[in-house]
């Protein structure tokens, strides 16, 4: 079996990082979250980088921080943002260097896990409408927006309804299957 990286993609809230934990440690292999990566390295959350530099700054360091982990030799179970696949160039990288696993989930599961926080900068609603409803609707266009791309993922697993142990554990399956089927001794 080729050592490589796996890279979970998805939508915010989706998961990503509990099941990258899970499944991180299942495979021995070190664990990554690309947004946490960012806020060591610039000493801000993901929130004030939005708030002070704007979305373009962010995409910018978050391009450069997965160029810089698709490099290391070291296989890892790498989380990434929820729209760090939309950079093409990041995206073609991405999939040379691992496994692309998408995280699969609806925008009312996404709701229930993103509702109660105010962490998201690309999740601000106006206020003034019932938030709930707001929130939706711009889960739904972003999805719209990003789905596109996440379903070129090697493997898809829907996230809704399991625990994110049960959903490494999918993983797991599935990533067996693949490398049986991709990287088979000729």
């Amino acid at each position: 079996m080729e050592k490589k990286h796996i890279f979970l993609t998805g939508f915010m809230g989706a998961g990503k990082s509990r099941v990258g934990r899970y499944l991180a440690k299942r495979l021995n292999f070190p664990f990554v979250d690309t947004d946490k990566e960012i806020e060591e390295k610039t000493g801000k959350t993901v929130k004030a980088i939005f708030e002070d530099q704007g979305e373009q700054a962010f995409r910018k360091l978050e391009v450069e921080t997965i160029r810089q982990l698709c490099e290391d030799p070291l296989p890892r179970v790498i989380s990434l943002g929820g729209g760090a696949l939309n950079n093409t160039q990041t995206f073609k990288r991405v999939r040379s260097a691992g496994i692309v696993i998408y995280l699969q989930s609806s925008p009312e599961n996404i709701l229930q896990r993103v509702k109660h926080t105010d962490k998201r900068p690309l999740l601000k609603v106006d206020e003034k409408q019932e938030r709930d409803a707001a929130l939706l609707q711009r889960i739904r266009e972003l999805l719209a927006q990003r789905e596109p791309v996440y379903n070129q993922a090697d493997i898809v697993v829907p996230r809704d309804g399991l625990e994110a142990e049960e959903v490494a554990e999918k993983i797991l399956q599935q990533l067996n299957q693949f490398w049986k089927q991709n990287y088979a001794a000729d």
